[in-house]
């Protein structure tokens, strides 16, 4: 068995030759500023850089009036904000995870040339010689400030840490499943949470290594692990049978010196965005919070209006497109229908029929339904490019308007496939609480569904995402379906 070696707060693996490996060292400390604390100071700073170059120019620009905007003025900072917010969201710039890691904080220096862009009048000034740099210096010197702040902040997520430490108790697949992503974070750079070790109260686990985290104690040492260590979080990676008096006893010691408790099931959401329907187990309430009743009205409204608005948008540029879906059909060898359908299940398990450009050999499924893999031969070559840009979904806008789908939600499901997946995967019909999406956060978190395990990850993202869907992580999901169409990561 691996054992394990402690010298002050690292670990060290000795592996079955006798070599000693380093293996998740213990460093750093808890966090002095909350996840909360982190992203007001974040957001401040942005508007700090943004700020003060936009009043120097003010200053300079109208020394007799410096208060009083002219219209341009006000409708630049007004363009400027509404265009950072929507950047900033859909970019998820102020998750502190990317935040804190500098190798990914250049996307919001990036996205920060646009917004400068933008409220431009806000940042030019007269030149007296016609000087560009004159003329620009307070834009160009807004986005140096932005960019020497975020770095800063990166850096100095080191110095003002807002780490959460975590413990975990459970040393079995669940807490190995939270180990995995916590490792995937500390190998991004994200500071955001730390990974310390495991509890567990088997005697031939302790000291021993688990998915690259040591194993510091048993149930009767949590407390004491707590304070060395400077916890400020557990998980807790059991069953509900296996929580013995002396662990609930732990926790409620715990819980008093203000140590959060997470299930593993709720931290595994919080780290990945998606939800562990295979570790869920009979907490139902992980998938239904009952505290949460009210139905989002307000973004209900709005998501229609979006349909709306997109479907029209959309079927003007389907009867544009389809000329040339025709030629390029006729010329690239690909004869038969322009169009096809297919019976999918919406809403409520509503059966309704779906519209897309062929990109299908016309016998595609002579021999009965079954699932489009990587290479397909069945996809024609003008089919296949059809699929990366996903050009063959644009007839669904039709779909869209009539109120079958929405733009974002759940891919729908085939009703063959459909009945397959409700009997073998947990929870799989709560994906259809919503109206299926032309996009959706599965699709573009994950690549194209072939297999009952892939349906399985998507449907976790698909969860989520009716979990949580607000007008926030429907801009994210537009951002990211826009980058996947013009990298061409389609199907």
């Amino acid at each position: 068995m691996v054992q394990l070696e402690e010298r002050g707060a690292s670990a060290t693996r000795i592996n079955s030759s006798g070599t000693k490996m380093d293996v998740a060292p213990i460093v750093g400390r808890r966090g002095i500023l909350t996840h909360r604390e982190g992203k007001w100071l974040l957001g401040i700073v942005d508007l700090l850089a943004v700020a003060v170059p936009m009043v120097l120019a003010t200053l300079q620009r109208h020394p007799e009036r410096p208060i009083n905007l002219t219209t341009t003025e006000v409708g630049a900072i007004v363009l400027g904000f509404v265009l950072w917010v929507v950047l900033a969201v859909s970019g998820n710039l102020y998750s502190l995870g990317r935040a804190s890691s500098l190798s990914r904080t250049h996307r919001a220096t990036l996205l920060s040339l646009l917004v400068i862009g933008a409220a431009n009048p806000m940042f030019s000034t007269p030149s007296q010689d016609g000087s560009a740099f004159d003329t620009y210096r307070y834009a160009i010197l807004a986005f140096f400030l932005f960019g020497a702040f975020r770095s800063l902040f990166a850096v100095g997520a080191k110095v003002v840490p807002f780490t959460k430490r975590v413990l975990i108790i459970g040393a079995g697949v669940s807490g190995g499943l939270l180990a995995e992503e916590f490792h995937a974070k500390d190998k991004r750079g994200e500071r955001d949470y730390q990974l310390i070790g495991f509890i567990d109260d088997d005697p031939t686990k302790l000291g021993t290594i688990h998915n690259g985290y040591p194993i510091l104690g048993n149930a009767a040492q949590v407390a004491e692990l707590v304070e060395r260590y400077q916890v400020d979080t557990l998980a807790l990676a059991v069953n509900r049978v296996q929580i013995n008096a002396e662990i609930f006893s732990a926790l409620v010691t715990c819980k008093e010196r203000g140590i959060r408790v997470w299930s593993m099931p709720a931290l595994y959401e919080i780290l990945t965005e998606k939800i562990a329907v295979e570790h869920v187990g009979d907490n139902w309430g992980i998938m239904f919070p009952v505290e949460h009743t009210n139905q989002p009205f307000v973004h209900d409204v709005l998501v229609r209006i979006l349909d709306i608005v997109s479907g029209i948008v959309g079927l003007i540029i389907t009867a544009l497109a389809i000329p040339f879906v025709a030629l390029a059909n006729h010329f690239g060898g690909s004869r038969g229908p322009l169009f096809y359908s297919q019976m999918r299940v919406g809403k409520g398990g509503r059966e309704f029929r779906i519209y897309k450009f062929r990109s299908m050999v016309t016998d595609a499924e002579a021999a009965g339904a079954k699932w489009a893999v990587e290479g397909d031969p069945r996809i024609t070559r003008v089919g296949n490019f059809y699929r990366k840009s996903r050009l063959d979904e644009l007839p669904q806008f039709w779909n869209v308007l009539k109120g079958e789908m929405s733009l974002i939600g759940p891919r729908p499901e085939r009703p063959e496939f459909t009945k397959l997946l409700s009997e073998s995967i947990p929870f799989f019909r709560a994906r259809h609480a919503v109206k299926p999406g032309l996009t959706g956060w599965a699709q573009v978190m994950y690549r194209y569904g072939a297999s009952e395990e892939d349906s399985l990850i998507k449907l976790q993202y698909d969860l989520y995402y009716i979990k949580h869907r607000s007008p926030a992580l429907d801009l994210r999901i537009i951002a990211k379906s826009v980058k996947t169409i013009l990298t061409g990561a389609g199907r």
